[in-house]
């Protein structure tokens, strides 16, 4: 049985070029200001992640396959929290006013899985001490959740999106395939990526 060639659902819509670095095995090397985010994002999702287990029984980070053998690809994940229908935990600086695309494609991965209609979103304002940001939150309208610091937002399953979503990674597997980088996003987000050092034409071009 040939190997299928193993894509995330956190890569769901995110820069191909950097998914396909990922693939090819390089390094990752991330700018020590992002480390401290993703620290800090890590203590958010332990902290509320024990109140959504213990207040509400879910299960954490529960990891999940979808394969396509036509396409010889499959999609890993792991759902923050799962019973019934999934949660995902965004810690961020800033606070959207809408949910970001990639977010939404990610969790719409984890809706084709569960087959649930709909989801959740939860932004949670990034701080030193997650509990003190976590202590005023109401929980009374679970899973409609509010707060300082805080957003959620109730999530729809969208075919439309998961077939995209399914069409990008296949195309990045031909670029894997062919030894050619996609095209990358050339945007804000570049400053955040682990592959930054070898991007912008530092050992490849576009």
């Amino acid at each position: 049985m040939t190997e299928l060639l193993e894509f995330y659902a956190s890569e769901a819509m995110t820069c191909p070029r950097r998914v396909y670095f990922r693939l090819k095995g390089y390094k990752e090397k991330w700018p020590e200001f992002v480390r401290v985010r993703l620290e800090r994002g890590v203590n958010t999702h332990n902290v509320l992640g024990e109140i959504l287990k213990k207040r509400f029984g879910f299960e954490l980070e529960k990891h999940i396959v979808l394969k396509s053998p036509r396409l010889g690809l499959e999609i890993h994940g792991r759902i923050d929290a799962f019973r019934q229908f999934p949660i995902e935990i965004k810690g961020k600086t800033y606070l959207p006013r809408i949910p970001y695309d990639y977010h939404l494609a990610q969790l719409n991965v984890y809706l084709r899985w569960a087959e649930s209609e709909y989801g959740y979103l939860y932004y949670v304002k990034l701080h030193e001490e997650p509990k003190k940001v976590l202590k005023g939150i109401d929980f009374s309208r679970f899973p409609i959740v509010k707060g300082k610091g805080f957003k959620a937002f109730e999530v729809p399953y969208d075919e439309k999106l998961f077939k995209e979503t399914v069409k990008r990674f296949y195309l990045i597997k031909k670029h894997y395939e062919k030894d050619i980088p996609p095209e990358g996003w050339h945007d804000y987000t570049c400053k955040f990526c682990p592959y930054y050092y070898i991007c912008f034409g530092n050992g490849f071009t576009p």
